[in-house]
């Protein structure tokens, strides 16, 4: 079914005027100042989600890499269906972050209880194309809402390499080694616990203890490591719903931000037009994940020397 004819506008001209638009959005809301309102909202269910989000970000990474392996042997049907899958939970810090994507950068109106395909199917370029049937419109502003579900998927996994960042940070200043991850920083942790009390409990007093203790060295239990672990995770996880405050200036002076936001443009007009290119690549997910491999690395060497 076609649509009733309308005045059209040329498409490069809307997604030019939105990108024009990516300087002042990422410096009203990716500064200091911005950040730390948009992150505001994420005390209360964004912290319960924190968690959540830390245990399906390496799925989510999976599924991303194995799309990429699909469309490179040219099975790109297969590989736009796992590309669009989403495991991220959302939060409302993501939602404010579509929000003003939509409004600010794409010019589209509020629209309280639509979904994002339903805004961008009333975006110039699809609302204005007559050749296209409803379907077809539809299909593609799915495509667009997809990609830009895509794109805030990554604030979650930036904010895991920050927290990453942070951990390295603090075991190299507290125990002198890397710790990219809570499985390298726990022993760590759990050992430094295990000789304070051990020489605290020394029967000659705390001074011979650390003699002691210094040429014969005690360790931690596997259960203390364990616990020490999952309380460490779930510190993280917390931490990480609040490191974009961090995060977001520094990306935003290094031009990070701006530089993402126009591939994403990009990405949605591709989207818009049809095109079977390659959809909106969430490098970050990958990049998040080195950490995670270093960790488990660090784990396994500790665990096997």
């Amino acid at each position: 079914m076609q649509r009733e004819a309308t005045q059209p506008s040329e498409p490069e001209d809307y997604f030019a005027e939105a990108r024009a638009r990516v300087d002042c959005h990422v410096a009203s809301t990716f500064s200091l100042a911005g950040s730390a309102r948009l992150h505001r909202r994420a005390l209360g269910l964004d912290v319960l989600c924190a968690p959540l989000n830390v245990v399906l970000a390496p799925l989510h990474a999976i599924l991303r890499l194995i799309a990429l392996l699909l469309r490179a042997v040219r099975l790109r049907r297969t590989a736009g269906l796992l590309g669009r899958a989403h495991l991220i939970l959302p939060t409302r810090t993501a939602r404010a972050v579509e929000e003003g994507l939509l409004e600010h950068v794409f010019a589209l109106p509020d629209g309280p209880g639509r979904s994002i395909a339903d805004r961008f199917a009333e975006a110039p370029p699809l609302r204005d194309d007559t050749s296209l049937s409803e379907d077809e419109t539809r299909r593609r502003a799915e495509r667009a809402a997809a990609t830009i579900k895509t794109y805030t998927g990554t604030r979650s996994a930036v904010a895991e390499m920050t927290t990453a960042l942070l951990t390295i940070c603090f075991g190299a200043w507290l125990f002198h080694r890397l710790t990219p991850g809570m499985l390298s920083l726990a022993p760590a942790l759990a050992d430094t616990y295990a000789m304070d009390a051990a020489i605290g409990n020394f029967p000659l007093g705390r001074a011979l203890g650390g003699l002691w203790y210094g040429a014969f060295p005690v360790g931690a239990s596997p259960l203390a490591i364990v616990t020490i672990a999952l309380m460490l995770i779930v510190t993280a996880a917390i931490i990480t719903a609040f490191a974009g405050i961090l995060a977001d200036p520094v990306q935003t002076r290094l031009g990070v931000h701006q530089a993402r936001l126009r591939r994403l443009v990009t990405a949605v007009e591709r989207d818009m037009s049809g095109s079977d290119s390659v959809t909106f690549a969430a490098r970050e997910h990958l990049y998040a994940r080195v950490f995670d491999i270093a960790d488990i690395a660090g784990g396994l060497f500790r665990h096997f020397r």
